[in-house]
């Protein structure tokens, strides 16, 4: 039943000025991209008191949980596609129908990859190299982490539902939640506080799992009493439907082979770094996540705007659609570029906060902030486009700029000019650095001339329509 609130609800988004909108749709979304990198600066705080090893293990591990996680990642594009544009179309019933397949599908492939992650873990962290003073510390972290996936998969499914609608408030106080939790936790389970055992690296595995399991329990709660905007979610929206299924897949697959393409090559990255040892590796944990600082904000902006261009062209309004994703490249790189005005010049003192007396680790760090800082606000360009590939359904075009960046250019410059041109660290960053500029400026023309603005849902049918671009 269509409600009054679901009206205005719906119509603000689209009517609205672009930018009150990013503002009120996106702020919640990087409050919520602030507590989580305030538990992964947090883990990497506990741990750095633990030992470089320790600090290693997180990077060396997290390329490969990313690996079995994007397998399903299409899910959850597919499913902020469809559900904003029947949202902004007014069809409220097929929304919920595509909320509740989303979940299905996660939910189905989640278990599954729980188990795939636990066991070849240790596997592939042999394989790619990592140094053999870390691989233990970075296996037990990833075996728990992985044990992790479904509640993962609960609670992305949960937010996606929400925020392709227009809530996301609600998905923010879960999150918060799960921070809080995870914050509390990892002292107490790293060290062995309050009579708990002292289990150092797999401690802060734990404290994840933990702070997962229990937002993915209340995510299960809010759909099933509170619903959205009035439309609950109930048992007959699990039902599986064929034609949802298939919209899910051809929508959501461009995404997850381009996430499974982006996490193992990653895996070979960690690889390529890992020839030149721990310290590298500890500082590209380091620094990546410094530089994600201002990703905060940029989250905000990016699931904005999947949400307004999918409810943009679901109410057939293609000009908005265009307007906001050029915006949003605007918006993104000005924010990267204040960011980097403030970090660069203090690179040093970063670096310092989480190396204390090594000094080996600190400049590589600083390094890495001067080096590939830059073409972050490159990398900002392809995150937009990659937005506005989520809300507009078109996915298969970021799927070959994702594949190209770390594939073909990151890869293969990174070792390039790390070894054979014996740059060693820094041609590290500068091979990786390469990648950015030039994928950054491919999403850019795709974002601004691309053919991407039409909705992949029609109103009186719910197949999805095939575009030669698409």
């Amino acid at each position: 039943m269509e409600t009054e609130t679901s009206k205005e609800y719906s119509n603000w988004i689209i009517q609205e000025s672009i930018l009150r909108v990013m503002v009120k749709l996106g702020t919640p979304i990087a409050i919520g991209e602030a507590l989580n990198i305030v538990y992964t600066m947090a883990d990497i705080y506990w741990l750095g008191r633990v030992g470089r090893e320790a600090l290693a293990s997180v990077s060396a591990s997290w390329p490969v949980i990313w690996l079995v996680v994007s397998a399903g990642a299409g899910i959850f594009s597919a499913g902020v596609a469809l559900i904003s544009q029947y949202w902004g179309m007014g069809d409220f019933k097929r929304a919920t129908k595509a909320g509740g397949q989303m979940l299905l599908l996660s939910l189905v492939f989640g278990i599954p990859l729980a188990l795939i992650g636990y066991f070849i873990s240790g596997y592939f962290l042999n394989l790619i190299g990592v140094p053999e003073t870390t691989i233990k510390y970075a296996a037990e972290y990833a075996r728990i982490l992985a044990l992790g996936i479904p509640f993962i998969a609960i609670y992305e499914s949960f937010s996606a539902i929400y925020v392709a609608a227009g809530d996301s408030i609600t998905p923010l106080k879960l999150r918060s939640a799960g921070v809080v939790i995870n914050v509390m936790l990892d002292p107490v389970l790293i060290f062995g506080y309050f009579g708990f055992p002292a289990y150092g690296v797999a401690g802060a595995a734990m404290a994840t799992v933990i702070s997962q399991f229990t937002v993915s329990a209340l995510s299960v709660v809010y759909l099933t009493f509170g619903g959205v905007d009035g439309h609950s979610l109930t048992l007959a929206s699990l039902i599986p439907d064929s034609n949802f299924l298939k919209d899910i897949l051809k929508i959501g697959y461009p995404i997850s082979a381009l996430m499974v393409g982006e996490a193992s090559g990653f895996v070979v990255l960690v690889h390529v770094i890992s020839l030149l040892g721990s310290a590298p590796l500890a500082a590209w944990g380091i620094a990546d996540r410094v530089l994600g600082l201002f990703h905060v904000f940029i989250a905000g902006l990016l699931g904005a705007t999947s949400t307004m261009i999918g409810q943009s062209l679901g109410a057939d309004e293609h000009k908005r659609a265009r307007k906001i994703a050029r915006k949003t490249s605007i918006y993104g790189a000005a924010i990267m570029i204040a960011g980097l005005l403030l970090l660069i010049p203090l690179r040093y003192q970063i670096a310092e906060i989480f190396a204390p007396g090594d000094e080996e680790l600190a400049g590589e760090v600083a390094d890495f902030i001067l080096i590939m800082g830059p073409s972050v606000v490159f990398f900002t360009v392809y995150l937009s486009s990659r937005a506005v590939a989520r809300g507009s359904g078109h996915t298969k075009p970021v799927m070959f700029f994702g594949l190209l960046r770390l594939w073909i250019l990151r890869n293969s410059l990174a070792y390039l000019f790390a070894l054979p041109l014996g740059y060693g660290v820094k041609g590290l960053w500068i091979g990786m650095a390469i990648s950015n500029y030039i994928t950054g400026s491919l999403a850019l023309w795709w974002i601004f001339f691309g053919n991407w603005v039409k909705a992949v849902v029609k109103k009186e049918e719910s197949r999805i329509e095939s575009t030669p671009f698409s």
